[in-house]
């Protein structure tokens, strides 16, 4: 009971301090971490500082926000699987609700065939996935909310994404195919995209929600200060509204 009081306390401060709106995206702020299914991080993300991240390489890996988002908010882009230095067709996707590796939300688009070639087997998921796929993992654990099969990217296409919460329901635009979900799980977290044997390149990344720079940090609950102190944060958070909305 004293635990999820604190937690409760502190997502008001988390309100309180964060700004809403249009959120500003400078990538070569966000930070390179594990592919979200095969746990590499392996080649760079080039162009971040132009604001249109690109792996150069047949590697993994994903490029995640310096922010958090917390409740509804609208993330998209484009993004193109490209042949550029390696004519490949394994895993381009977008990631969001990141807390770290073993938990999130990610999205996932794969290629059956690579042309002129008799590989006609792609890189997979770690759940065996390929083509269109939404994955929620949980500590490391894996479930599928959606799965097209049989759609595949083709080579240097040029493809939009939008993916939007509002409340549990989750609406996403990947390449043009539409779906909904339902799922609360993670409803704050970075955001970010993600290679996983592939190059890629994504560019015009756009973000709208409520967001701090600041991630949550883990507090000791087990002493009753915690609640007095996280209280005095409250009472400050609204003093300072008060004071702003007179001057």
């Amino acid at each position: 009971m004293m635990k999820k009081y604190v937690v409760g306390l502190l997502l008001s401060v988390i309100s309180a301090t964060a700004s809403a709106g249009i959120i500003k995206i400078d990538t070569a702020q966000w930070s390179h971490e594990a592919g979200p299914s095969n746990d590499l991080k392996t080649g760079n993300w080039v162009g971040v500082k132009r604001q249109e991240p690109e792996k150069h390489s047949n590697s993994s890996g994903a490029l995640v926000s310096d922010f958090r988002v917390f409740g509804d908010f609208l993330f998209s882009g484009f993004f193109s699987p490209t042949t550029r230095e390696f004519d490949d067709n394994d895993i381009v996707g977008i990631v969001f609700g990141w807390q770290d590796p073993k938990n999130h939300y990610r999205l996932g688009w794969t290629q059956t065939q690579r042309p002129g070639t008799k590989d006609d087997k792609a890189f997979t998921d770690i759940t065996g996935r390929t083509g269109l796929f939404l994955i929620r993992e949980v500590d490391g654990k894996s479930e599928t909310l959606f799965n097209i099969k049989d759609l595949y990217w083709e080579d240097d296409a040029s493809y939009s994404f939008n993916i939007k919460r509002v409340a549990n329901q989750l609406d996403l635009n990947f390449g043009g195919k539409l779906f909904s979900v339902t799922d609360s799980t993670f409803l704050s977290g970075h955001l970010g995209v993600y290679t996983e044997s592939q190059t890629a390149k994504f560019w015009s990344l756009n973000a709208d929600g409520r967001t701090t720079l600041q991630p949550p940090q883990s507090v000791p609950v087990s002493e009753p200060g915690a609640v007095l102190f996280f209280s005095g944060l409250v009472m400050a958070a609204a003093v300072r509204r008060r004071r702003e909305q007179k001057a």
